[in-house]
């Protein structure tokens, strides 16, 4: 049997369904900042809870865990940085939004170090991220593959086969991957302006 959410007229969550969804949404909000700056393992139950008003108990009546926390922080990154990467996507702007998001790199540079890092740590099945980040990898190349499928349909692009296609999603997404590394790890590395002549030159090696 399923029971339906408390809701007003209007459809919307009401009463102390709509503050916990809301509270919960400050606590993911709040892990995300503490978790970016500290990192997972630095980052404590305590200091989130000591900026969102509340308790470390509190928090884990939330959530389980703090690993389930931390899925819900990258699930909340993922959103955000989604969101970004998706101004770009009509046809041969598409690219643009992969630069617009190396920009939020850029000033978020502890989330990028705490994703990176979970990526790592998430390749075996026993991590609590795996499935999340295994997930992400295949939305995040189909994505891609349907970018490039649409700037070769639209004309933007030189005709691209389904494997050509494949291909050109694998290798922005290694070239996304390893720049982003080498900004981790090289404070002087210019990971937008790296990133923007990357774009440049797919344009010009697809272009019509």
């Amino acid at each position: 049997m399923t029971i339906a959410n408390p809701a007003s007229r209007d459809g919307q969550p009401r009463g102390p369904y709509k503050r916990g969804i809301e509270r919960r949404r400050q606590v993911v909000v709040t892990a995300t900042d503490v978790f970016g700056e500290f990192g997972f393992r630095g980052g404590t139950l305590q200091q989130v809870a000591d900026r969102v008003g509340g308790t470390p108990a509190a928090i884990l009546k939330l959530f389980g865990s703090k690993e389930r926390l931390l899925i819900a922080v990258l699930d909340h990154w993922g959103s955000v940085t989604g969101e970004i990467v998706a101004r770009g996507t009509e046809e041969r702007a598409f690219l643009d939004g992969f630069v617009e998001l190396m920009n939020y790199h850029v000033n978020h540079k502890g989330l990028l170090q705490l994703y990176t890092t979970m990526a790592a740590e998430a390749s075996t099945p026993q991590h609590p991220a795996h499935e999340f980040m295994t997930n992400r990898y295949r939305r995040t190349l189909e994505s891609m593959r349907n970018g490039f499928r649409a700037a070769s349909e639209g004309g933007h692009f030189r005709r691209l086969s389904e494997k050509q296609i494949a291909h050109e999603a694998e290798y922005l997404l290694a070239i996304l991957d390893g720049l982003e590394i080498q900004f981790i790890l090289n404070p002087a590395f210019d990971l937008e302006t790296s990133f923007a002549a990357y774009v440049d030159t797919v344009y010009e090696r697809l272009a019509v």
